[in-house]
């Protein structure tokens, strides 16, 4: 008795549900959506997510201001030692991080020659990134 008291009650609300979707196209009718009308309306809905609201402010974002990469500069200016002014006995070149790419500053990266600790001056030339090398000492 009760499996047909459950079997007559999932008829029932399957024999419902058919009827409710089938609605014949008269009034009232739901226009029914195909895939790419599903898609551009839920990007319409996420783009008007995204938007703040009137009531909310917010920050223009700021690009992160670029700095040089100490280990592709320690290298550089140890190949210049180096090569370009013939220094014999470099041991190793440290520059510090977080150097910012602005055209005008000066900063020190310090070299180890024959045992001796030596700064050597560094000059920013242009925002592209070009810096010049100066003699240790």
């Amino acid at each position: 008795m009760r499996v047909r008291t459950v079997l007559l009650v999932m008829l029932s609300g399957g024999c419902l549900l058919l009827a409710a979707c089938d609605s014949g196209g008269g009034k009232g009718a739901r226009p029914s959506l195909t895939l790419a009308e599903t898609t551009s309306s839920s990007t319409a809905v996420e783009s008007m997510v995204s938007r703040p609201s009137d009531d909310t402010t917010s920050a223009p974002l700021t690009p992160l201001p670029r700095v040089f990469d100490p280990h592709v500069m320690r290298d550089s200016v140890l190949r210049i030692l180096t090569d370009s002014y013939g220094i014999e006995g470099v041991e190793s070149v440290t520059c510090p991080p977080d150097q910012p790419v602005e055209v005008g500053l000066t900063f020190e990266c310090t070299a180890v020659v024959d045992g001796d600790t030596q700064p050597v001056p560094i000059t920013v030339k242009n925002e592209d990134g070009e810096y010049e090398v100066g003699y240790p000492g």
